[in-house]
């Protein structure tokens, strides 16, 4: 119950009766280990204009899978069309994959991964 009341909090919660979000601060759980090489990382970045392209075209040649917020250049279609354009580019490059999760992000897959696009839906009975 300890466990439990850390996590989600408890009568000293900052959340308010009838409240559903509850705002967990996950760095307590996250683990860094420093200096363990990895041959791929998976990168977290916002694509917020054109000169954000070269920083993650490195990326994905480096063969990082990416998770790319492109929240804030949605507003700028014509940008935005041509930012995936050059994407996709690099993905054909490196033979890699790339494909929308929701409306506001894409994932990028390095060489040797695959995007599969169908939803994981609980166990069939």
């Amino acid at each position: 119950m300890a466990a439990f009341k850390k996590i989600f909090g408890g009568a000293a919660s900052s959340r308010s009766e009838g409240d559903e979000y509850v705002d967990l601060d996950l760095s307590d759980y996250e683990e860094v280990i420093e200096n363990e090489p990895a041959e791929m990382y998976i990168r977290i970045a916002e694509l917020n204009n054109l000169n954000d392209i070269p920083d993650l075209k490195k990326e994905i040649y480096d063969g990082n899978l990416l998770l790319v917020d492109i929240s804030l250049l949605k507003q700028d279609k014509f940008n935005l069309d041509r930012a995936i354009k050059e994407l996709k580019q690099v993905v054909e490059d490196v033979h890699g994959d790339i494909a929308g999760v929701g409306d506001e992000q894409v994932i990028v897959a390095p060489m040797g991964v695959r995007i599969n696009r169908s939803k994981i839906i609980g166990a069939k009975k």
